[in-house]
């Protein structure tokens, strides 16, 4: 018995949800390490100085990514099945396992590749369309950082919290950072699969935000309210249907990683 904790079962989780946070984090980390070797490469190259192979320096976030997003995705289906809760708490669960599973693990990975190759194709320039496009391609990867640091902590919160107001605080964390990756500029700055600056129209962009605006205030709204009452299941019913929803967006993404796995 660790001092601190009461049973064993409570250390547990603890060591569980740090574990999650720890994986989640790395894949962030090692999106940004992966341009500080690449340049420190050039230059060890220039001088003639031998560096470690890059496998051996940079974990690549292209594999954490999915294990860490599914371990997330079967801790919330666990939580649901076995934590004692109402149905509309175990919907916000599954609902959100299933989100992280197919949706935002897939989504986020072919984020962080685009991002790194919008970076890779642009070069620093002082004028004109070249600057432009480097400036798109540095807010490009900001804001996918943003929205993937945001998921780490909700989906974190979610995993680890005691409570039904934790868990709902959870949702509302993951759906803040959508907000705020539109909000920060993603539509202006979207990039393809192969890095290449693709702008998002003004009114899908619009929509999309509205939307994840609305189940961040309903998932705010569910943390505040008591438990089992009106206001609370349709709040929590808005969410996770909105979340379901995401789920099956993600669907044709999540197959096409599967084939090419």
């Amino acid at each position: 018995r660790v001092a601190g904790y009461n049973t064993p079962i409570r250390l547990c989780r603890e060591l569980k949800m740090w574990s999650v946070l720890f994986l989640l984090s790395s894949a962030v980390i090692s999106s940004s390490t992966a341009f500080v070797t690449h340049s420190t490469r050039s230059i060890a190259a220039a001088s003639e100085v031998p560096l470690p192979p890059r496998s051996l320096t940079v974990v690549s976030s292209a594999k954490i990514l999915p294990i860490a997003y599914t371990g997330v995705s079967a801790a919330l289906l666990t939580k649901a099945i076995r934590k004692p809760c109402t149905k509309a708490e175990m919907a916000v669960l599954l609902a959100t396992s299933g989100l992280s599973l197919i949706n935002l693990g897939p989504s986020d990975n072919a984020n962080l590749a685009s991002a790194k190759r919008a970076c890779k194709n642009t070069a620093p320039s002082s004028s004109g369309k070249a600057k432009q496009e480097r400036q798109a391609a540095l807010t490009w990867r900001k804001v996918v950082r943003i929205k993937i640091i945001g998921q780490v902590l909700g989906l974190s919160w979610m995993v680890g919290a005691k409570s039904t107001k934790g868990v709902m605080d959870g949702g509302a964390c993951i759906m803040g950072s959508l907000v705020a990756f539109f909000l920060a500029g993603a539509a202006r700055s979207r990039h393809d699969e192969d890095g290449k600056w693709t702008p998002m129209p003004s009114n899908i962009s619009t929509m999309a935000m509205t939307i994840d605006a609305i189940l961040f205030a309903a998932a705010l709204v569910a943390g505040k309210s008591t438990v089992g009452s009106t206001k609370f299941s349709i709040a929590a019913g808005i969410y996770s249907f909105g979340a379901a929803v995401g789920a099956l967006e993600g669907i044709p993404k999540f197959l096409q990683v599967l084939r090419l796995a």
